[in-house]
């Protein structure tokens, strides 16, 4: 996948405009000190090529990294994003106002406020596995649910060869309750949990599963060294390149709807 280039120009403008009219902001510096983070080189890419032919459909996000929202609305897609946090609506909706194709709502995956059928595709990147159990499930029914036939809905989620789970002192989005004076945060797929995840949503037929990383994998380290490995953003992009392999970071499920 190239596209990253196209993803990370993006970012770095919406920065710049954003410094140029409003001075310092600390979102604004994000936008361009840190525009890819290592494993969105394998996920957003990969949306864009998936929907490069939708034309002017109605798109719908659920959670996902909200520059690609705006770089499918640009392209001519009506797009609609949620989330559950209201600082990150506010957050893009400062750093991307203007944008008539996009609109930024805030809501639940697991109970959206939308009719069956609203949309033409959506996406997913990196949220289910924040979702506690049985609420990844549930969002996929969601957009199930909210895509008309034959539209498609593409998820990714890290996965592991081991299924494991992050839980934490404290709740790091929104408090949907403690378990046993813990937090659920994460957790990382195997192929026997990806099978149940995509078998949770009659509705839909999986056309497409890889287990990617890139390779070389500076992801491990890019966590470890943050922020110190910063400036190394783009050579993620210029030297690596994107290996399909079971001992990949993340899996990308494409589904069509039935």
């Amino acid at each position: 996948m190239r596209g990253w280039g196209r993803l990370y120009r993006t970012s770095v403008g919406l920065g710049l405009r954003r410094l140029v009219r409003d001075g310092f902001e600390r979102e604004a510096v994000v936008r361009i000190v840190v525009p890819l983070d290592p494993s969105r080189y394998l996920e957003l890419p990969w949306v864009l090529h998936e929907l490069a032919s939708a034309g002017s459909a109605r798109v719908f996000d659920l959670a996902s990294p909200k520059l690609l929202a705006f770089e499918l609305a640009r392209s001519g897609l009506e797009v609609t994003s949620v989330d559950e946090l209201q600082r990150e609506i506010d957050t893009w909706e400062w750093l991307t106002g203007g944008e008539s194709r996009l609109t930024f709502q805030v809501a639940d995956g697991r109970a959206l406020p939308f009719p069956g059928a609203s949309f033409d595709h959506a996406y997913s990147i990196s949220v289910l596995e924040h979702i506690a159990e049985p609420g990844d499930e549930q969002a996929l029914q969601e957009l199930a649910r909210i895509v008309g036939p034959g539209g498609r809905v593409l998820i990714t989620v890290p996965c592991s060869p081991v299924y494991r789970e992050d839980w934490r002192d404290e709740p790091a989005y929104v408090d949907h309750g403690a378990v046993g004076g813990r937090y659920f945060f994460q957790r990382w797929y195997d192929e026997a949990r990806l099978d149940r995840l995509a078998a949770s949503a009659p509705g839909l037929e999986l056309v497409s599963r890889e287990i990617v990383r890139m390779q070389p994998n500076w992801n491990e380290a890019y966590v470890r060294a943050f922020p110190w490995l910063v400036p190394l953003g783009p050579f993620f992009g210029l030297l690596a390149r994107e290996r399909t392999t079971p001992d990949g970071d993340v899996a990308r499920l494409a589904f069509v709807r039935l």
